[in-house]
């Protein structure tokens, strides 16, 4: 089954987040996807987990994964990483 997202229906977060490691060989970095469905209620849509020293600068595509590791090919997250 394919599903088609509008660009319209496609978030976009123009956020700078800024993180002080002072070990990075110790570091994991999360990507967590949640989908708001009210106030007090979000839903997991997907998530990412990768050592910080395999984080390499630029736009990155991060794939997205279930909760039990699955693929959820194509769904990703497209990031600039700058350190």
């Amino acid at each position: 089954m394919v599903i088609f997202t509008p660009p319209a229906m496609t978030p976009r977060w123009d956020t700078d987040m800024n993180f002080n490691i002072t070990v990075p060989e110790l570091c994991l970095i999360r990507f967590c996807v949640r989908d708001q469905m009210t106030l007090f209620k979000s839903e997991f849509v997907g998530q990412y987990t990768m050592p910080f020293t395999s984080l390499k600068k630029g736009y990155r595509w991060v794939p997205l994964l279930s909760r039990q590791g699955c693929s959820l090919d194509p769904a990703s997250l497209f990031v600039l990483v700058s350190y």
